[in-house]
């Protein structure tokens, strides 16, 4: 009992020993950089120093050696040399009077006799990437040809409420081009240089079907707004496809660009003409606030290949009754007046 007494009695003791007895704590000590003497000791080792010398000489060797050998063949090559920008060609003639013959075929008439001619369509033109919306209808497919052809790389954003695949699918194994089912009045994130918006319902029959979302939804301005902000975010340039309704039923004929129009704003295509004129006032606030590069190109009755037989509109009217052998439907008093373009000469 008096042992474990003691040994108890020992244990408090070494409890209550007070901290400052303890050893301080002493972090190790950090390495110093390498020395001079060190590194150069490494190099030395193990003959690295002659293997970097020999990788040196064995270098300049080849350079030295590379335009003697260029000079050499060149001597050795009676033929003449022409030298067109910083490329050098290799020609040969029989004699001087054939050389200067072929040389004023390449090189023109006497005004480009100092070698400065005429740079020929398509060389230093960058390749555009551009995105069409509404690319799958019936103007925007021509346009969608027509960029492509041109050599453009084109991405069709549609949601197919009017657009039809069968308008693009001449196109489907071109790798320049790209379709996405999307549609414009939810936001989308693209790089592009230009950016064309066609989307929206043109046709009478399609765009009075729902007229509140043809103002709002139907890409007059949450459509045109997303595209506005991605060109705005990415620095395209922007063109909006406008319409002829916007001038409304016209006091002037032909009418001008200057001329505001003579607009109902309640009647039953006001949904249309309203959202098109709202969609030309964000293109130009936009222009104006915010330095975006736009166009608005304000398009009348088009007719080609690919329209919607029966879309409402005046040809697609007159065509449809002639195929049915049915009496074509004059409106009104017959004494209107429109405009028509065949669709070619509007993408052209």
């Amino acid at each position: 009992m008096k042992q474990l007494h003691k040994q108890s009695s020992s244990t408090r003791k070494d409890e209550e020993m007070p901290f400052s007895q303890t050893p301080p704590y002493s972090p190790k000590s950090l390495k110093h950089p390498r020395s001079l003497p060190r590194s150069l000791n490494y190099i030395l080792k193990e003959q690295r120093l002659l293997f970097i010398l020999v990788g040196i000489l064995i270098g300049s060797t080849f350079f030295i050696i590379q335009p003697s050998l260029s000079i050499l063949s060149s001597a050795s090559d009676p033929r003449p040399r022409i030298l067109s920008g910083n490329r050098e060609s290799v020609v040969s003639y029989g004699d001087r009077n054939e050389l200067a013959h072929n040389l004023q075929n390449h090189f023109g008439n006497s005004r480009y006799s100092n070698g400065v001619g005429r740079v020929p369509v398509g060389i230093g033109s960058k390749r555009k990437r551009i995105v069409v919306t509404g690319g799958a209808g019936f103007v925007g497919s021509h346009l969608v040809d027509k960029l492509i052809a041109r050599g453009d790389d084109v991405i069709v954003i549609d949601n197919f409420f009017t657009g039809r695949k069968e308008n693009l699918v001449h196109l489907f194994g071109n790798p320049r081009f790209e379709l996405i089912r999307h549609d414009v009045v939810e936001p989308i994130l693209l790089e592009v240089d230009q950016i064309y918006h066609l989307a929206c319902p043109a046709s009478p029959v399609h765009y009075k079907y729902n007229p509140v979302k043809t103002i709002i939804s139907f890409t007059n301005v949450m459509g045109t707004l997303n595209m506005l902000g991605l060109a705005k975010r990415i620095g395209a340039r922007f063109l909006l496809t406008s319409t002829s309704e916007v001038y409304g039923d016209p006091l002037e004929h032909p009418q001008k660009e200057t001329y505001w129009g003579h607009v109902n704003p309640i009647g039953v295509r006001s949904c249309y003409d309203e959202g098109k004129r709202t969609a030309e006032t964000l293109t130009m606030d936009y222009h104006r606030g915010a330095g975006v590069e736009v166009r608005i190109a304000r398009i009348f009755n088009t007719y080609g290949p690919r329209m919607c037989l029966d879309d409402g509109r005046v040809v697609s009217n007159f065509v449809a009754q002639a195929i049915r052998k049915q009496p074509m439907t004059v409106y009104g008093d017959g004494k209107q007046t429109r405009s028509f373009q065949y669709v070619s000469d509007l993408v052209c």
